[in-house]
């Protein structure tokens, strides 16, 4: 992958990046847009709130994984950053800016870290062979996914109802598939696990609760 990131923690589309304008269609909801609408933004549509409350119907427990999700974002990037010493992040899939971003977490524990965010992505698994085939050995990879196997029936109703109302669907992943990614890599402590037991300390969210998202962190050998 080539290209300048401009500023660090700069977000452009690739319409940007071509000097163009990119058609939003407000009447479908888009997975970035019904994220911040989870999480207490302003950046969306009725649309995205419509199915946004749909799946909260259906998966009461999805506000509560996406915070958990921030949550890990955030001990993630503070690790890699204060503890492992990287200083260069591509956060890829990263939706709208939001409150504790990669950059704002990174430059916090090293100023002096650089940020490139990339979305809509399309094979991830194509697209992490080929990233970490391409980074050096040191280089570290952390993933968050959605959970097929945890809450089985709620988060399958809810990804339904969600996906039969765009054209790009979304896909959670089952605790192997997710264990795949890592494939090869020296998982850090404690390993592929629910992102709300991934090294959670005081002021995060209680363990004992079940919620259908895996998570982890691993080194290139």
């Amino acid at each position: 992958m080539r290209g300048s990131p401009g500023k660090a923690g700069q977000v452009m589309s690739a319409q940007e990046r071509a000097g163009g304008d990119a058609p939003i269609d407000t009447s479908r909801p888009n997975i970035a847009r019904v994220y911040d609408y989870w999480l207490g933004g302003k950046g969306n549509f009725a649309a995205d709130r419509r199915a946004a409350e749909q799946v909260i119907a259906a998966m009461p427990d999805v506000l509560v994984g996406v915070r958990a999700q921030r949550l890990f974002l955030g001990r993630a990037v503070h690790y890699l950053a204060a503890g492992a010493g990287i200083r260069q992040f591509l956060d890829i899939g990263t939706g709208l800016p939001s409150a504790n971003n990669t950059h704002e977490v990174a430059q916090r524990a090293a100023p002096e870290s650089r940020v490139v965010y990339v979305d809509n992505q399309d094979d991830p698994a194509a697209i992490v062979a080929r990233l970490l085939a391409a980074v050096p050995r040191g280089s570290y990879l952390a993933i968050a996914h959605t959970a097929s196997d945890i809450t089985v029936a709620q988060t399958a109703e809810g990804v339904r109802r969600y996906n039969q109302q765009v054209t790009a669907p979304i896909r959670p992943r089952s605790y192997a598939e997710v264990c795949r990614f890592f494939a090869g890599l020296d998982l850090v402590e404690p390993g592929v696990v629910q992102l709300h037991r991934w090294r959670a300390g005081a002021g995060d969210l209680g363990t004992g609760r079940e919620l259908a998202n895996y998570g982890g962190v691993g080194r290139k050998l």
